[in-house]
């Protein structure tokens, strides 16, 4: 079956030279984090992360982590535009973040903690 996919995206992919030029990341984990509104890395990260909201005027008002099974796991009221936060009393594994903003913007984000 693998072999079978591999074929069909590599026919499919047309031998083109994009087919060659991925990124160096393992399996599509990068260090920076960027959804448009608010830049979070390390990622994966081991106890700090960083969180900026890429508008100098916003302002990050609180900050959550839940489990994958969807269980609060940390919440943390930020009130800044960018800060550090210590993620050393989770395990590791991943985990879905939740930030909101003084705009009232709402996102996930899936952050890794090794």
């Amino acid at each position: 079956m693998k072999k079978l996919l591999l074929i069909i995206l590599f026919f499919g992919l047309g031998f083109s030279s994009t087919f060659t030029a991925q990124s160096r990341e393992p399996f599509g984990v990068s260090q920076k984090n960027d959804d448009g509104t608010l830049v979070a890395y390390p990622n994966p990260t081991r106890d700090i992360l960083l969180v900026k909201a890429k508008d100098p005027m916003v302002k990050v008002r609180s900050v959550s982590f839940y489990s994958i099974l969807g269980t609060q796991v940390a919440s943390y009221n930020v009130n800044m535009n960018a800060a550090e936060i210590n993620l050393g009393n989770l395990r590791p594994g991943k985990y879905l973040m939740r930030y909101i903003l003084s705009d009232n913007t709402q996102k996930i984000k899936q952050i890794i903690k090794q």
